[in-house]
């Protein structure tokens, strides 16, 4: 809220106090008047500063931890009568235009400072306090190599659970196992000091729940995965990524507390500064704290908890904290992304991350921990991760290009993005590997079929001819197994029931198709249409040998061996092992049928290359009247007329076939865009070109150059 916003909700009694202590004199003036006089006082130049200068060391206190409470405000009980003190200090600010009160709840008062007052204030401070906050504390030879820890932990995090999910106990918490191995891909914080073994684990729960607040994981059975958010996250700028992530503190239940709530608007205060005191940071911020706070001694337990959000903050990347030598205290250093936050400051994002790397001719790829998150997702496609220290290291193997390559990533892509970015020429072995690991993808591959299968390779050629059944046939595993979409199973069933082919209800499963030793029996018993569908009470495979079945045979007594060895020794077939000497063939429903030229070569016989007219399909032969065709028939007569100049004959019904009438046509071309075929024609004698529906035509005959020449004569 603005100052002036906050004026016009006052009463007009307050309107007057406060224009009495600005030196306003009221008088009989309007109420917007009044207003525009106390905001012209206040905006003054200098009054601020004078303002602030002319208050008691409590009152700046006071007005100091309004001031770093932000824009949350800060609350204070003023019903206690223990609290005059700090009743009158404050009655003094709202007197000056310095602070304003509100009511977030029920009989509880904040006081905040107005948003066109902050910057003011903040300067003023800012220059007070410069010679208090200010230090020379030693720094460390890392410096800027441990800012955004948080950010990067948090891709870290996630993006490992992209490729391996953690399993999770009964508790929802990871196993050891799964945690050691997230943990080994988290950044510690590297101070003078060596490492805390307990620094990790911490940073780790920080992570873990900032991705589950963030929505970056989710639990999905028993395992800890990845979302889909992570993607949208990957892509904020890393400002944005900063500002979620400090909201996610401010969040937490630490921040809650009256201290450290205080923490960030200190620090606030600091940001125009190169290096501040730590101990007078938590000085102020325990000052700041309670209006109680007299004394410069502060328990260990403040202490700690103060430091905590610290380190967190350096986490996240706002600060760097160093600790003091030869007797100095620690010190800390507002980062350029913490100016940017806190202070408002201009600051790129290029400016945190780096984008080159370095590949090994052991296949080791050296990166720096502050590359570039999007180049660090892709060059996680096809390397692992496998030591992060003051760099990473990753390495590329056989499996890890495999891994790339089902991300639709191939070797060739892998060598063009490490050229890209490689700050030296990656090595020759390792590009060569690369390319060769990703040509062998893909040479071996599973494919999803739906089978209709026919009892012969002549009822599969008829399906695959027809004009209405072609459309649904994607391919053939054998002559008479053809593949169609399962979605279509039905609408492909009714319409072969249509068109008289008869197809049984059901679909045969995998076993039943394959358990029975003869083919042929089982199409004799689809001929047969009794229902009992393939056998499977026979485990002999249908390759087995002659001898095999032989045996088979001979177990059986009586009639129902139908085939004897008098009836199998003029046959013979090259796939079956010799036995006792000679050659036997398999019976007579176990051989491949003979197909004819117009099954082999669909077609074939419209470019007039079968030799003669005993070759040609019936429908295809010359007619003397009038042929009642199916739709697919009459096209291919359509498709000859056309490629041969003739004229044809037609009975088109109209579109409620109730009525038919001849057309003497000569075709153009045959239309298949539609989805149902139509044939574009010259009519004769009209000479107009029309479009006729190939379904609609109910009789067709061609004729041919000679009867036009007798006709004509």
């Amino acid at each position: 809220m603005i100052l002036q916003d906050y004026l016009a909700a006052l009463p007009m009694d307050d309107l007057k106090s406060m224009a009495v202590t600005l030196g306003v004199q009221p008088g009989m003036i309007s109420r917007a008047r009044l207003i525009r006089e106390i905001t012209d006082q206040i905006f003054q130049p200098g009054y601020i500063d004078q303002c602030v200068d002319d208050l008691s060391e409590e009152a700046r206190e006071i007005l100091l931890a309004i001031l770093s409470a932000g824009e949350a405000g800060r609350v204070y009980d003023t019903r206690k009568p223990s609290n005059d003190g700090l009743i009158e200090q404050l009655h003094g600010l709202l007197n000056r235009g310095l602070v304003i009160g509100r009511r977030p709840a029920y009989r509880t008062v904040d006081f905040t400072v107005p948003e066109d007052l902050r910057d003011m204030l903040i300067r003023n401070f800012t220059d007070r306090l410069a010679g208090i906050f200010s230090t020379e504390a030693a720094k460390s030879e890392d410096d800027e190599s441990r800012d955004l820890t948080a950010v990067r932990n948090v891709f870290a995090l996630v993006n490992g659970l992209r490729h391996n999910p953690a399993r999770l106990t009964d508790r929802g918490l990871p196993y050891k196992r799964a945690l050691d191995a997230m943990v080994e891909r988290q950044e510690a914080v590297i101070n003078d000091l060596p490492d805390s073994a307990e620094e990790t684990p911490e940073q780790m729960r920080f992570v873990m729940d900032y991705a589950q607040w963030r929505g970056l994981t989710r639990i999905e059975d028993g395992r800890l995965r990845a979302d889909s958010e992570f993607e949208s996250w990957l892509k904020q700028p890393t400002t944005e990524k900063l500002a979620n992530l400090l909201s996610f503190w401010h969040a937490r239940d630490r921040a809650r507390s009256p201290a450290i709530s205080a923490l960030p608007g200190i620090l606030q205060l600091c940001v125009g500064f190169a290096q501040v005191d730590l101990d007078q940071i938590l000085r102020y911020v325990l000052t700041c704290s309670s209006p109680h706070v007299r004394t410069d001694a502060f328990s260990d337990e403040e202490r700690a908890e103060i430091l905590a959000a610290l380190r967190e903050l350096e986490w996240i990347g706002l600060l760097r904290q160093y600790d003091g030598r030869n007797g100095a205290g620690g010190g800390l250093v507002i980062t350029p992304a913490g100016r940017h936050v806190l202070g408002g400051q201009d600051w790129l994002d290029e400016e945190a991350w780096s984008t080159g790397f370095v590949v090994q001719p052991t296949f080791e790829i050296i990166a720096p921990r502050d590359l570039d998150l999007r180049i660090r997702e892709k060059l996680e496609r096809f390397a692992d991760l496998e030591k992060v220290d003051l760099t990473l290291t990753y390495r590329v193997t056989r499996d890890t290009i495999y891994r790339a390559a089902n991300t639709d990533m191939s070797g060739a892509d892998v060598n063009g993005f490490l050229a890209d970015h490689s700050e030296k020429d990656v090595p020759q072995n390792v590009a060569y590997s690369i390319q060769s690991w990703g040509d062998a993808y893909g040479q071996v591959y599973f494919m999803e079929t739906f089978l209709l299968r026919t009892a012969s390779a002549e009822i599969a050629s008829h399906i695959k001819a027809h004009g209405e059944l072609a459309p649904y046939i994607k391919g053939e595993v054998a002559p008479d197994a053809l593949i169609v979409e399962r979605k279509t199973y039905r609408e492909l069933m009714d319409l072969l029931q249509k068109q008289g082919y008869m197809p049984r209800s059901g679909i045969v499963g995998p076993a039943e198709a394959t358990s029975g030793p003869k083919a042929g029996d089982a199409a004799q018993r689809a001929r047969s249409g009794n229902g009992n569908g393939p056998r499977t009470d026979l485990k002999e495979p249908r390759e087995q040998s002659g001898h095999s079945n032989r045996n088979d045979h001979s177990d059986r007594s009586g009639p129902s061996d139908r085939s004897g060895p008098s009836d199998r020794s003029g046959l013979s077939d090259r796939n079956d092992p010799p036995a006792d000497g000679a050659q036997p063939a398999p019976p007579e429903s176990e051989r491949k049928p003979v197909l004819g030229f117009g099954d082999c070569l669909p077609g074939y016989q419209l470019h007039r290359g079968s030799g003669g007219a005993d070759r040609n399909a019936p429908h295809i032969e010359q007619a003397a009247n009038l042929q009642y065709l199916s739709p697919g028939q009459t096209e291919e007569l359509l498709e000859m007329a056309v490629k041969n100049n003739h004229r044809a004959v037609i009975e088109y019904y109209l579109g409620n076939r109730s009525r038919s009438f001849l057309h003497r046509i000569k075709p153009i071309r045959i239309e298949r865009t539609r989805g149902t075929p139509f044939i574009e024609a010259h009519r004769i004698p009209e000479g107009d070109v029309h479009v006729f529906k190939i379904a609609n035509i109910r009789a067709i005959r061609i004729v041919y150059e000679y009867e036009e020449q007798a006709g004509g004569s």
